[in-house]
């Protein structure tokens, strides 16, 4: 009985002990997504590699070249992949305009690579001479129409050239700082092209709603929309009135949810998900605010996610 009894506390022994060791045993280190605590010795090169290149062909357009993915990928390693200095990298594609093989300049690139996106979204690519092709019609007709005395064949002639000019000299303007997103976006609707690719007002209303807003409207947000467009009768839309469809389309453009769009455009297009609610909470005060779009694509590229590390 007794040595059965000594049997047992032996036992009960071990199993404290074991129970101890294992409490004092050093818990492993882990790397939580989105903070500062990536352990740049952890991420393979090939992954730094993979993450310059994608940047190289999310905000430029094309693969960066060996030699730039040498010197970039050095550089984030030798920064331990901090935010700072993908910031770096990420305001150089943005903003960089001196000459580099392969661009005239990141900055031209980078902005011919945005145009070529938005026009992706809102006209299905439409290659330039599309609209210069409209433009080319409307001249014809306007030399006609003058021609004939035709005054109200003059002014439509007049609005459509301008309407498609407006489109491609928007590229240069929006990179020169001239004007913002948010009027590009409005000219993009506002053109001969969009007109084809949604015929008629019914069309038209639903398109605008859904490639900015990525919903289409209520009932109520279309019966106003729809005079607006097809009577030119005046309509109050997101706390602002408008009569005519170039009027509408700026309307649209400079509304608070045209920014909540921009947002899930943007993780759509670089995330290649959706935007959690937060997510776009979170962007939402900033951009509001602010009205940088480059910024927004730098807080999103920044990211351990994105970048996969």
């Amino acid at each position: 009985m007794k040595s059965c009894c000594g049997l047992v506390k032996y036992t009960l022994a071990i199993l404290v002990a074991v129970l101890m060791f294992a409490s004092c045993k050093k818990t492993e280190n882990r790397t939580y997504p989105n903070n500062d605590a990536v352990n740049p010795h952890r991420v393979p090169t090939i992954k730094v590699e993979n993450y310059v290149n994608r940047l190289f062909i999310d905000l430029v357009g094309r693969s960066a070249l060996e030699a730039e993915m040498a010197t970039e990928t050095d550089i984030l390693k030798e920064a331990g992949l901090s935010k700072q200095a993908r910031m770096d990298l990420i305001s150089k594609l943005q903003n960089d305009t001196a000459a580099v093989i392969g661009d005239s300049s990141y900055n031209i690139a980078y902005n011919q690579r945005l145009y070529d996106i938005m026009k992706s979204r809102m006209c299905e690519g439409a290659a330039d001479n599309e609209f210069t092709r409209f433009v080319g019609l409307a001249q014809f007709a306007l030399t006609v129409a003058r021609l004939e005395g035709d005054s109200v064949r003059v002014y439509a002639a007049l609005e459509q050239i301008e309407r498609n000019q407006k489109v491609v000299e928007g590229k240069v303007e929006m990179r020169n700082g001239e004007i913002t997103i948010n009027e590009l976006f409005a000219r993009l609707m506002n053109n001969n092209v969009y007109d084809y690719i949604n015929m008629n007002s019914f069309n038209f209303v639903n398109a605008s709603f859904d490639d900015l807003f990525m919903r289409f409207p209520t009932q109520e947000e279309f019966d106003i929309a729809y005079e607006i467009i097809e009577r030119n009768q005046v309509g109050g839309l997101f706390g602002g009135f408008a009569s005519t469809k170039a009027e509408y389309c700026k309307l649209l453009t400079e509304s608070d949810e045209f920014y909540e769009g921009l947002i899930r455009w943007t993780y759509e297009t670089l995330m290649g998900r959706e935007a959690t609610s937060q997510e776009v909470v979170n962007h939402f005060s900033k951009l509001i605010i602010n009205k940088d779009f480059k910024q927004l694509q730098m807080d999103i590229l920044i990211t351990d996610e994105y970048a996969d590390f």
